[in-house]
């Protein structure tokens, strides 16, 4: 959501040049980092011909949170999910995933959020471009 789904002239123009570009077999990944995030984006769908023109688009994004935190909205916040992913929820004792089914406003397509949990703290927010698989099994 956001991001996902986006070009990579549109990525760029939003948060300026990332800290790394690199290609791997037909995926490109910009990895931006800050103090308290690094955000890795996965574009794909450009071919061979079409990649020096920046047609790829964001498949999914993942943002390392290297505090954590305490609940699920406070880690989707920062990244303009909430209240998209409500229901609220306080990050459990352990490690987990919070998993939630993301619709798009602006195009009305669903896409995946997994929160990382580790030792009771949200610690990554992982967005997908595509529909949970579990959301037809009783999911979120």
């Amino acid at each position: 959501m956001g991001v996902v789904g986006s070009r990579v002239e549109v990525v760029r123009s939003r948060l300026g040049v990332p800290a790394a570009e690199r290609r791997v077999g037909k995926e490109r990944w910009l990895v931006y980092e800050s103090p308290d995030v690094t955000l890795r984006i996965r574009c794909e769908g450009a071919s061979e011909a079409e990649r020096d023109r920046d047609v790829e688009h964001v498949a999914s994004w993942m943002a390392a949170l290297r505090l954590g935190y305490d609940t699920l909205r406070e880690a989707t916040e920062p990244f303009g999910l909430w209240p998209a992913c409500a229901p609220d929820e306080a990050a459990p004792a352990g490690s987990s995933l919070l998993c939630r089914s993301l619709e798009d406003p602006a195009t009305g397509a669903v896409h995946t959020l997994t929160a990382t949990v580790r030792e009771g703290r949200v610690v990554q927010i992982t967005v997908f471009d595509e529909p949970p698989e579990w959301r037809h099994a009783g999911g979120i």
